[in-house]
């Protein structure tokens, strides 16, 4: 019994560090560089799209992979971190929102990589929006 309870606290210790250890990284502060999409033709979508985003930036909460600015990620769901990132592994957020769970209009999709373990301070991301994908980079801020 004596061992079951150390294990245990033993448990619930390393949950707390790993999670205050989420709180302590720096968040992100991203700039979109360019688009594309699934589409090989050419749409007045894209363009809207590259018009509206490129060059501009946004950031993301890395606790909790929240976006805002210019690309977002969560309308009526929270987004859910797969991975905080470190020098091995990219931070890696997705969002899902079916259609009954948004104003009735259709599904998404969001899928947020970047590349944390890059040793620049730039690091690179990738950014999918249901069919519209979305490159640039990132800094701690």
């Amino acid at each position: 019994m004596r061992l079951q309870v150390t294990c245990i606290q033993l448990l619930c210790a390393l949950f707390y560090f790993n999670s205050a250890n989420a709180q302590a990284m720096p968040d992100y502060q991203c700039r979109v560089e360019r688009i594309d999409t699934a589409s090989t033709e050419p749409s007045s979508s894209r363009k809207y799209q590259e018009e509206e985003h490129v060059g501009k930036q946004f950031t993301v909460e890395r606790r909790t992979g929240l976006m805002a600015g210019v690309l977002k990620n969560s309308y009526a769901t929270k987004p859910i971190v797969i991975d905080h990132g470190s020098t091995e592994n990219s931070f890696k957020v997705i969002s899902t929102m079916r259609r009954d769970e948004g104003a009735g209009l259709g599904s998404n999709i969001y899928a947020l990589t970047i590349n944390e373990f890059e040793q620049s301070p730039k690091k690179s991301f990738i950014f999918l929006k249901n069919d519209f994908v979305y490159f640039g980079y990132c800094e701690h801020f």
